[in-house]
């Protein structure tokens, strides 16, 4: 008996730890913010990530080996995207009924945060 609770153990710590490192550091805010920015924002990120799955991931994401890939947006395309308005396409599958301006912003304050892939595309 006491060698099917040490597998078992290990095992239970095992997925303890691989959760708590999922949810270490998802976004990166400057430094120079303050804690409770830090808090706010990094829970419009959790938001921002949640939309962008119901609402954008079907299009927008890939898989590359196996992982979830978001793009990396730059600053300019985010300012200069205005999803709707500079994608004829984007207005016909995303309008004001199914997203909102202020979820759109939302998004963008997710995609704007959200840390970098680290994974290649080929």
């Amino acid at each position: 008996m006491r060698y099917f609770k040490l597998p078992v153990l290990f095992s239970l710590q095992l997925v303890l730890l691989q959760c708590q490192s999922q949810k270490k550091e998802q976004y990166e805010l400057p430094e120079a913010m303050l804690p409770h920015v830090k808090v706010f924002y990094a829970e419009q990120c959790d938001k921002g990530q949640i939309l962008y799955d119901l609402n954008c991931a079907k299009c927008h994401t890939s898989k590359v080996r196996g992982k979830k890939i978001i793009p990396d947006f730059t600053p300019q395309q985010l300012t200069g995207y205005t999803l709707r308005v500079a994608n004829a396409q984007h207005e016909k599958n995303m309008p004001d009924s199914l997203v909102t301006e202020e979820e759109l912003g939302i998004i963008m304050t997710f995609l704007s945060y959200k840390k970098k892939n680290t994974i290649a595309k080929k």
